[in-house]
């Protein structure tokens, strides 16, 4: 299993963001880039171990571009994941969201949105909700029950990598050769 497409839509520095990822692929960059950004999306679509309270987002989230919010407005991230079909327990969790049946491609989606009965325009935290959902159907809502399934770890970033490697039990690296 791999993330294969990662889309991002008005969250924090990102207007429109398509990234098409391979099996091995690793994010390097100059400072202050987004770099910790794009991992904080991918971890509202994915991560069990975040709380639905990091979820709720705040309006400093939206990229800048997008304000004054309208009600059109939402920030949405959405990634595809692909090679999944060799392990019953992802084929389970995950063929109830196919984008695509061959190759097997899913889809799961976060999307912060002002509330559908919002009479006004939003203004503040509480005129939005958020939902994660599968496929291309908001409707298909899912939760912690098929997050847990999903085998994602989030390292520390290697800051400096001659220490982190000579002290090898603090390092960033280590849980990639022990796990």
């Amino acid at each position: 299993m791999y993330i294969s497409r990662i889309e991002i839509e008005n969250f924090r520095n990102f207007q429109h963001l398509q990234l098409d990822l391979h099996e091995n692929t690793v994010i390097v960059g100059e400072n202050k880039i987004g770099k910790s950004n794009l991992i904080h999306a991918l971890r509202l679509v994915l991560d069990p171990k975040l709380p639905d309270t990091e979820r709720q987002l705040r309006l400093d989230d939206f990229w800048d571009g997008a304000k004054p919010l309208s009600k059109d407005d939402c920030i949405k991230i959405s990634v595809d994941i692909a090679d999944f079909e060799t392990d019953e327990g992802l084929l389970a969790t995950l063929a109830e969201h196919l984008i695509q049946a061959v190759p097997m491609v899913s889809r799961l989606t976060f999307l912060y949105r002002p509330l559908p009965n919002l009479q006004d325009l939003p203004r503040k935290e509480a005129d939005y909700e958020f939902l994660v959902y599968g496929g291309n159907r908001p409707e298909n809502q899912l939760g912690y029950e098929l997050r847990k399934w999903m085998p994602l770890s989030v390292l520390p970033a290697l800051r400096n990598a001659e220490e982190d490697l000579a002290n090898w039990s603090r390092s960033p690296l280590a849980p990639l050769f022990f796990i």
